[in-house]
């Protein structure tokens, strides 16, 4: 079992450096009056929440639901903040975005699967004989990922987002798990068995996490057991 200490390694924690640098410097010129540090912050502060969700895009070159929704939850805050919203321009420029995301969605990993849960709960059991990727969110409710019928040749990601939900990841015992995660008010925990005894050869299981208000867990088993 390995842990990352977060989603994206550096960029992720470049960005949170960058913003708190911000923040501070802002707060010094608004204490000598230089500017409105206020108004400024009140008004662009989801600029932050929007590169929270780019930055590890960019950083795995590649689309994700976690990421994806930080995003638009940033750029229809922002938009709201500007005053835009009642300009016409919300609806077209959220479909035109969606679009783009849609189309480069398309470049994701071969053989890619995807779940999602909102406002309730899903199950969902894996069997893939070449396990190589899986996305699952959920959002205000909750999903269990069940990976225990499936195989891996050699290595597989699960991209895994909960927004004020939960989601659960169940793997067989004999593999490898590699935990990475960005949680924000919310938690990512590994409850597997530990086992020092795995091959050097055992597949390797990846799990990045995004957590909101919510959790994301890797278990061996499931509750109830």
């Amino acid at each position: 079992m390995t842990v990352d200490s977060g989603l994206s390694g550096r960029p992720v924690r470049l960005w949170i450096g960058l913003v708190l640098l911000a923040l501070g410097t802002f707060g010094v010129l608004g204490a000598m009056d230089v500017l409105d540090a206020g108004a400024l912050v009140g008004t662009w502060w989801p600029i932050a929440l929007v590169g929270l969700g780019v930055v590890p895009m960019v950083a795995q070159r590649r689309v994700w639901t976690g990421p994806v929704v930080v995003t638009m939850l940033g750029l229809f805050l922002l938009v709201d903040n500007l005053g835009w919203a009642g300009s016409g321009l919300l609806w077209p420029s959220a479909v035109l975005v969606v679009g783009v995301i849609v189309l480069w969605g398309l470049r994701g990993p071969r053989g890619s699967r995807s779940s999602f849960a909102m406002f309730g709960g899903a199950t969902i059991r894996e069997r893939s004989p070449h396990l190589r990727h899986v996305d699952t969110s959920a959002i205000f409710g909750g999903t269990t990922l069940d990976l225990r019928q499936a195989h891996i040749d050699d290595e597989a990601t699960v991209d895994a987002f909960a927004l004020f939900g939960g989601v659960d990841v169940l793997v067989p015992r004999g593999w490898r798990v590699s935990i990475g995660g960005l949680p924000f008010m919310g938690g990512i925990d590994d409850k597997t068995t530990p086992d020092d005894d795995l091959p050097a050869d055992a597949p390797v299981l990846v799990v990045n996490g995004m957590a909101m208000f919510g959790a994301v867990t890797v278990k061996d088993r499931p509750d109830e057991e």
